[in-house]
């Protein structure tokens, strides 16, 4: 009977590895197939579980004209998916005493303020860490993308940010409050935020390729260039600095070096005898604190939702630990599966939308077994595709609307000026060799050439070497009497939203 069950437990071991590793050739060639398909000139992905790796392995070139391959190396932003590792830090600091989850901001941040005098008193680290300030999603990004501004003068100045809910009520993605949460743990720490983490857990985790900062790419090698799509072309942007949100998305990984972090997670905070935070405050962090409408769909998903720097979910009755992040010019996802031993890292140079179609393939594979034929990744191209034409389209019949629109406007003269937003500071507007010129004075690479489009409205385009911004509008306002008054501008784009600002004429 013995042998029996011996031999029994070894056929199942060994046809589990060789099913394993089935799907996992299967994966590897959907992966090469899909960046082929999306243009994306690089790609790097890893699948592990708590003490194994399955897959860690590049696809595509680092960089169009080199032609250096990506490997599991090859350094990525991650972006957002640095938001685990602030929630992780201050549960850290929950475990050793020095704070609580329910604590008032202000009782940290004197400074820190919202719209209203009854938020700003009992706002608490859980709420800065789970969205639900209020506010809308990425409401106030301006604010800090490619600004001087200060930590302390970001964190000031969303006072003004106007709110889209009642507090606590609704899901708003906020960096600025991942900034604040950051800020907390300098100040009970002594340590900047930069140099918490890397004593907390990169240098622990012997994460020795992982950076947290921009500034730190001059000493390095093997690093991708960030890419985005334009009529068919990838154009390669320059890395744009993030110290100043650092908490909410500055940190620079491999996918080699970013799995050591998901096995640390599998393992729920202890790892090779190291207790990193305890089990209980990684429930915590992994626990639901704000939710998400559930569709009904053939998984028979229960509940989606934010837990504290993770989005947490259900698949085929197994709860699902993810994040993804947005840098301009590269798309990152990462997800953990602790009952099925699972974590997974996905990594790209351009803007798209791969990595969620990826997940969604890895998850039907490894967690459903199921290879079947559902091409997420062509489904997800088909819909993009489809959205790119309609914005097009839109595009065009707003272009066409210019014939019958008045074209005369004042002497360039009299736009020129610094115009001021309470909020952000000033805009300046000059002429420069016969035409009228901006910049917004907190944001360097933010000022274009303005080409006359109707009566008192211009169109622009930021330098695109810096930032993927399409064609904008700056448009002016008349008082009474006829004389320039306000400054308007307006970018169509999903991430940042340049009308929460209106500048007055000094």
């Amino acid at each position: 009977m013995k042998k029996l069950i011996t031999c029994a437990f070894l056929l199942t071991f060994l046809l589990t590895k060789a099913q394993t590793k089935e799907q996992l050739q299967h994966l590897d060639t959907y992966f090469t197939k899909s960046y082929k398909e999306w243009n994306i000139p690089g790609m790097a992905i890893a699948i592990v579980s708590s003490d194994s790796i399955y897959l860690s392995k590049g696809y595509g070139v680092t960089d169009i004209q080199s032609k250096k391959t990506v490997d599991e190396h090859t350094l990525f932003a991650v972006a957002s998916n640095s938001k685990a590792f602030t929630a992780s830090a201050l549960a850290q600091l929950v475990d050793a005493g020095k704070l609580q989850w329910n604590d008032k901001v202000v009782n940290y941040l004197p400074y820190f303020k919202m719209y209203d005098d009854y938020v700003t008193q009992h706002f608490t680290i859980a709420d800065l860490l789970s969205h639900r300030s209020g506010l809308a999603t990425f409401s106030g990004d301006l604010l800090w993308y490619g600004t001087t501004k200060t930590p302390e003068e970001i964190i000031k100045a969303q006072q003004y940010l106007q709110p889209k809910f009642d507090f606590r009520t609704n899901f708003g993605y906020s960096n600025i409050s991942y900034l604040t949460a950051g800020q907390i743990i300098e100040k009970i720490t002594g340590k900047s935020w930069q140099n918490y983490i890397q004593d907390a857990f990169l240098t622990p985790l012997n994460m020795n390729r992982t950076l947290t900062s921009t500034t730190q790419l001059a000493s390095t090698t093997n690093i991708a260039t960030p890419y985005f799509t334009e009529n068919g072309n990838n154009n390669p942007l320059k890395w744009v600095n993030w110290d100043n949100i650092a908490p909410a998305g500055a940190l620079i990984s491999s996918v080699h070096d970013f799995s050591k972090w998901l096995q640390l997670n599998l393992k729920e905070g202890t790892i090779h005898d190291k207790e990193y935070f305890s089990n209980k405050q990684f429930n915590q962090i992994t626990t639901p604190h704000i939710n998400f409408s559930v569709r009904t769909n053939k998984h028979k998903k229960h509940f989606s939702s934010y837990g504290m720097g993770w989005n947490l979910e259900d698949f085929e009755g197994v709860k699902v630990i993810s994040h993804g992040g947005g840098y301009d010019g590269m798309i990152s996802k990462s997800f953990f599966i602790p009952e099925k031993d699972l974590a997974v890292i996905i990594l790209t140079n351009s803007v798209n939308w791969l990595p969620g179609a990826l997940s969604n393939k890895i998850l039907d594979v490894l967690v459903a077994n199921n290879m079947n034929d559902k091409d997420w990744s062509a489904d997800y191209l088909i819909i993009k595709k489809k959205r790119d034409k309609k914005q097009k389209e839109k595009e065009s019949n707003i272009a066409l609307q210019r014939g019958v629109l008045n074209n005369n406007h004042l002497n360039l003269e009299e736009y020129e000026g610094v115009y001021k937003d309470k909020m952000y500071g000033n805009v300046t507007v000059h002429i420069n060799n016969g035409n009228l010129n901006f910049q917004m004075e907190k944001t360097p690479i933010f000022h274009a050439s303005l080409n006359h489009w109707n009566h008192h409205i211009f169109t622009f385009r930021f330098d695109t070497s810096l930032c993927s911004l399409p064609q904008g509008k700056l448009w002016f306002d008349l008082d009474k009497e006829g004389k320039i008054n306000k400054l308007h501008l307006d970018v169509p784009n999903p991430d940042f939203d340049f009308t929460e600002f209106t500048f007055i004429k000094q």
